[in-house]
């Protein structure tokens, strides 16, 4: 499956996902604090959520650790990419992962090789290899979370690094909020 990054398309796609993540219904259970917050997406957008984005870990190899400075950085290095994009569309398809084709690593090595990508991620703080780390990391810590608190998970499924979830918890409502304002500027 392709992710699009692109202002025209689905540029929002991962940003939309994790801020579905961050709006699921919140339950009480084990594990790490939970912000609680109203939901307001419908019930069905989060099994859609599941099968568009990657959830996969970083690799095993790399320890890689999610941090707030490192979404910022993220959120930003999207918005230079969706900028990109905007003004030439041909880097579309340079900029969006093929998760059912490549990992992490190969995507990463994708985005390297193109001067103005890697570019535009250099200038938001990133390589292309943190890039892709944050945007899985993000991503499955999000999309675990919320499936553990809707109670569609009853564990952290293997290959996901209990880190992610631990920080999509324990910050849910401060990604939301920054989440939001990233879709926003990306629909203006």
């Amino acid at each position: 499956m392709r992710l699009n990054l692109s202002p025209r398309g689905l540029l929002p796609l991962p940003l939309l996902a994790l801020l579905a993540a961050c709006n699921s219904p919140s339950h009480s259970g084990a594990g790490a604090p939970v912000a609680t917050e109203s939901a307001s997406a419908p019930a069905a957008a989060a099994p859609a959520i599941a099968t568009t984005a990657p959830v996969a870990a970083a690799s095993p190899a790399v320890h890689f650790t999610l941090t707030m400075d490192k979404v910022d950085a993220y959120i930003a290095a999207i918005r230079n990419l969706g900028e990109l994009a905007q003004k030439n569309p041909a880097l579309e398809d340079v900029i969006a992962m093929n998760a059912s084709e490549e990992n992490e690593a190969q995507y990463a090595a994708r985005l390297r090789a193109n001067p103005q990508v890697a570019a535009a991620l250099a200038k938001a703080g990133l390589t292309p290899e943190d890039f892709s780390r944050t945007g899985q990391a993000l991503a499955g810590g999000m999309m675990t979370a919320g499936a553990l608190e809707s109670g569609a998970l009853k564990k952290i499924p293997d290959g996901i690094d209990p880190q992610y979830v631990a920080f999509a918890q324990q910050n849910k409502a401060v990604l939301a909020q920054r989440l939001k304002a990233a879709a926003a500027s990306a629909a203006q």
